[in-house]
């Protein structure tokens, strides 16, 4: 298999992730979609009980992913470097947020059961990441990637992308020369779901894949495309992509008034080695 391109490590193919979601995530807490539970289920699945695990989900955003696993028992330690996400957050009394980085956990040596990240391993400094999630875990300990992302094979999840990748490209021609987020954010995609993950110092590789679908109003649309953060946050371009948004709403929207845009998961799984 191919590994994933490191995308942290490329110069100036993108924004400095630390600060990328700054001022959107009040957004995010509130249109991003919840991953399904068939994922959690087998994320969890011939581990302890959960209310025996210990889990460090890193890059924890607002704690969507850590939510749910606290919501299975787990204690959760979500370590977000973005204070603006940490403080968006919905509290729950299993995670506690941390200040760090995937490079820089700060935990202990061999004190968590469970490494998690959704939406946010491609981020990362590939082999440092992983090399410190190696060193925090206990011996046999999980590490589970999660991405879930517009289905390209529905049309109605197709052109909202289309849409999205277009804003994007807008907002660019405004910021100094540098890859495009869309280019890279296309390309990343295109390795994940096809050319798949390869993850160095672990065991038992294995990936896992689910559908679900995100039920959405206009405003919600509105607010899941803002959540990106490729998107552009200033006028005119904005008005411009909310215009663009409300006629797609209006195309798609069911007798409800609901979108349904369709997502595939993926899940990647691997084990820390018994000794290290």
């Amino acid at each position: 298999m191919s590994p994933v391109k490191d995308f942290s490590s490329t110069p100036d193919s993108v924004p400095d992730p630390l600060q990328y979601f700054s001022g959107r995530s009040e957004d995010y807490e509130k249109y991003r979609p919840v991953h399904p539970t068939t994922a959690i289920d087998t994320l969890l699945a011939d581990l302890k009980p959960p209310t025996q695990l210990v889990a460090v989900d890193v890059g924890a955003g607002t704690g969507i992913g850590a939510r749910l696993l606290a919501d299975r028992g787990v204690e959760v330690l979500a370590i977000e470097p973005n204070a603006d996400m940490r403080s968006a957050a919905t509290a729950h009394p299993g995670v506690e947020f941390r200040a760090g980085t995937a490079e820089a956990v700060l935990l202990k040596n061999a004190s968590v059961d469970l490494v998690t990240s959704f939406q946010a391993f491609h981020w990362f400094e590939f082999k440092k990441s992983l090399q410190e999630f190696r060193r925090v875990f206990k011996p046999g300990g999980r590490l589970a990637l999660v991405w879930s992302l517009w289905d390209q094979s529905d049309a109605v999840s197709k052109e909202y992308n289309r849409l999205i990748m277009e804003a994007s490209r807008d907002k660019e021609r405004q910021s100094p020369p540098r890859r495009s987020m869309a280019s890279a954010i296309k390309s990343f995609r295109y390795q994940l779901f096809w050319q798949d993950l390869y993850i160095p110092y672990f065991n038992g590789f294995r990936r896992c894949d689910f559908r679900f679908n995100q039920s959405l109003d206009v405003v919600g649309l509105v607010g899941l495309a803002h959540s990106q953060g490729v998107t552009p946050a200033q006028r005119p371009a904005l008005d411009q992509l909310i215009s663009e948004l409300s006629n797609f709403y209006h195309l798609f929207c069911d007798i409800e008034g609901q979108v349904q845009l369709a997502y595939q998961t993926r899940l990647y799984l691997a084990a820390s080695p018994k000794k290290i």
